[in-house]
């Protein structure tokens, strides 16, 4: 197990390594202070599994660093236990606010001390367990059947969220005003790739649009979701104009350079169209919820698919009654 305890006393550092090494722990890291252990989690080659963390550090406390540690992907659900020899009870708030996992009270018991890290382990396990199942589900789910109509939630990504997500974002402000522009990325004769697909194609499909999507926009502005329809409506918040004809000649171009044939199932990437949606310069929250919730895809439903995506149809037909 990797430990990373952080105190700016030497000889509680020296009692930690003693009591963590006679325990049978072996890879401990010591810092003797928030600046110096911030270093070590950054160019740390692999993840500290515990944080042991003196509350009073100097210039920046541990109670700051825990909350920098949760805004680390990798490190949201680590344990983080605040070494500590007070007890009150405003500080204790404020450290479990910013995401510390238990206390260890100075001056310490070594059994005490030891039983708490290895409880946080099990913890840690557990969390590691549970997020597993999650992408098991979440891959069970892609797997389904899903209608063309449907707006399932998009891979996780820069500026991705649930349609539910985004439409609540929104209407927590609901009232207030904000330079906003509502533009479209439409995928091209989406419902022809829909039928030509299995599944899990389609989503796969949908997905690598918003992987370029999420690589070509400014992604402190703009947020987008899936809205069923092979379409994606985006919020941009800013007066900055949005060259969008500009905008879908790169992503068209990213499409086609970086299309995994062999993965997703379709020899060649899909091109999408772009356009800004009717609306005025300045939005209010409930506005562009409501826009968001009347806008569906353009796909005319009415429209013939492409003979090779007939074929893909045929192909789809034949691995459903073979048991496919």
């Amino acid at each position: 197990m990797r430990i990373l305890a952080v105190d700016d006393d030497p000889v509680m550092l020296d009692i930690l390594g003693t009591a963590l090494e006679s325990s049978g722990f072996d890879d401990i890291t010591f810092a003797a202070s928030a600046e110096d252990a911030l270093e070590l989690i950054e160019v740390a080659s692999k993840p500290y599994e515990v944080f042991l963390l003196d509350v009073m550090l100097p210039e920046i406390s541990g109670i700051e660093v825990c909350r920098r540690l949760r805004t680390i992907e990798q490190y949201r659900a680590t344990p983080v236990l605040m070494i500590t020899g007070s007890r009150a009870r405003d500080m204790m708030t404020r450290a479990f606010e910013a995401g510390a996992t238990d206390f260890v009270s100075k001056p310490f018991d070594v059994l005490e001390l030891v039983t708490r890290i290895r409880l946080a382990a099990l913890l840690n396990d557990g969390l590691a367990r549970e997020r597993m199942n999650e992408v098991a589900l979440e891959e069970i789910g892609r797997l389904a059947d899903v209608s063309f109509d449907d707006r399932f939630d998009l891979k996780r990504g820069p500026g991705v969220r649930g349609f539910l997500a985004l439409e609540n974002e929104l209407l927590r402000h609901a009232d207030a005003l904000y330079e906003m522009t509502l533009f479209t990325v439409q995928i091209d004769n989406a419902l022809g790739l829909y039928r030509g697909s299995r599944p899990a194609q389609f989503r796969d499909s949908v997905d690598a649009v918003a992987r370029v999507l999420s690589h070509k926009i400014d992604n402190d502005t703009t947020r987008f979701a899936y809205t069923g329809r092979g379409a994606m409506i985006c919020v941009t918040h800013g007066v900055a104009e949005i060259d969008l004809n500009d905008l879908q000649q790169r992503a068209n171009t990213l499409l086609v350079q970086g299309w995994d044939a062999f993965a997703i199932g379709h020899p060649t990437a899909p091109t999408v169209s772009i356009r800004r949606l009717d609306g005025p310069p300045i939005w209010s929250g409930k506005a562009a919820a409501d826009k968001m919730r009347s806008f569906q895809g353009r796909a005319d439903l009415t429209v013939q698919a492409a003979p090779y995506e007939v074929d893909g149809l045929f192909e789809r037909l034949s691995m459903r009654i073979s048991g496919g």
